[in-house]
């Protein structure tokens, strides 16, 4: 989207205008007047908002401003909504909230923007906030006119614990069905024999296997999500996280017809994690990156050391797309259809709260597309010492 500017503000998206410190002062005692409005609104256990005609906030109830961490009506008035509830494509917005180039895909702006144009509009919507929290809100705005001027009107619902469990009830039901489907299929193949052969042996214990990791998989990232994970330090050797990773997709139908290899000069160097945690954690790159891959792709795993810490990193030659780049880490988001979206969002959880450490993407032409993980370098005595945050001994 093209860069418009507006006197010395610029936007990639919404207006960049905001309303004078007087102006502002002007609508707050407007509305302020009838003392049993805002009382009323104060007490619902909903999130509410009244904004102004620039999108800033002119009044926040109580629940709004305890989500937002504001003690204080008089430190919300003149924010925007992604601005109190510490929206992390703020940072990225030239002109605050709204202006940036992820702002055209927030469901929040873009229901704010059609209440404006007239048209009362209810919509799911979901904002990522600094720190790894993620809000699922069920977001209703209407406009509305107060003494002659434009408002309009937010009310937003949590709906984080419903949209949480529907993702996970339907991505447990989708990927435990393949596995199921793998054992009846071997299961099948042995109707008659007197004897398994060792081939056959193999196959089933590997299906069985993948069974249990999808299994694993799930529990871990309830816990991470209720944190309620624990996390255990161990020494650990980069080829062995890798060989983890891969084996937990190795007999994956994703992986059919394509080629998955370890790039040459990755060294098996010494690290201090969570091995179960970080291998996971590559595992699903891992599998994103086959979901992503045509036939006869090749995705392509690593690992080395770098000054910010030990580097682990996925490949695959496909390209995202600049507005999926700024979704791929939300909860429940995903190009695959409703109901997935689990993958890359759970890697950035365990990463950054549970390893401490840092999770990005790169795609472009002609390079295609790569996730690094980045955990902290450990030292033996920081290990036996000094546990990071949150960590069982």
């Amino acid at each position: 989207m093209n860069n418009l500017t507006t006197g010395q503000a610029a936007t990639c998206f919404a207006s960049p205008e905001l309303s004078s410190a007087d102006e502002i002062s002007r609508e707050v005692l407007s509305l302020t007047h009838d003392n049993s409005l805002l009382p009323l609104l104060d007490a619902m256990p909903d999130f509410v908002m009244i904004l102004n005609r620039n999108r800033q906030i002119i009044f926040a109830n109580r629940k709004m401003r305890e989500v937002g961490s504001a003690h204080f009506m008089a430190s919300v008035v003149g924010l925007r909504p992604g601005e109190l509830l510490n929206c992390e494509r703020v940072a990225f917005a030239p002109s605050g909230c709204g202006t940036g180039q992820a702002c055209a895909t927030c469901g929040i702006v873009s229901t704010i923007l059609t209440a404006f144009s007239g048209d009362p509009i209810t919509r799911d919507c979901r904002l990522s906030a600094q720190g790894i929290e993620a809000f699922d809100l069920r977001v209703w705005a209407s406009p509305f006119t107060w003494n002659t001027v434009n408002y309009v009107l937010v009310i937003a619902t949590d709906i984080s614990n419903e949209k949480r469990r529907r993702v996970l009830e339907r991505i447990f039901f989708h990927d435990i069905l393949n596995a199921a489907h793998g054992v009846r299929s071997i299961a099948e193949l042995l109707d008659g024999e007197a004897v398994m052969d060792n081939e056959l042996s193999a196959t089933l214990h590997d299906v069985a296997e993948t069974l249990i990791g999808e299994i694993k998989s799930q529990q871990t990232l309830l816990a991470a999500e209720n944190n309620e994970l624990g996390v255990s330090l161990t020494p650990l050797h980069a080829l062995e996280v890798i060989k983890s990773a891969v084996s937990q997709l190795r007999n994956h139908n994703l992986s059919a017809r394509k080629k998955i290899v370890i790039a040459h000069g990755t060294r098996n160097f010494d690290l201090i994690s969570d091995g179960a945690l970080l291998s996971r954690s590559l595992a699903n790159l891992l599998k994103n990156a086959l979901e992503a891959s045509g036939p006869g792709s090749t995705i392509t795993l690593g690992a080395r050391i770098e000054e910010a810490g030990n580097v682990f990193w996925c490949h695959n030659p496909g390209v995202i797309p600049p507005e999926v780049q700024h979704q791929i880490f939300q909860r429940g988001f995903s190009t695959k259809g409703t109901g997935r979206g689990i993958g890359t969002y759970s890697v950035r959880l365990l990463t950054e709260r549970y390893l401490q450490g840092t999770v990005v993407l790169e795609s472009s032409e002609p390079d295609g597309t790569t996730f690094r993980i980045t955990v902290p370098m450990l030292h033996e005595n920081e290990h036996q010492h000094e546990p990071l945050p949150g960590t069982t001994p």
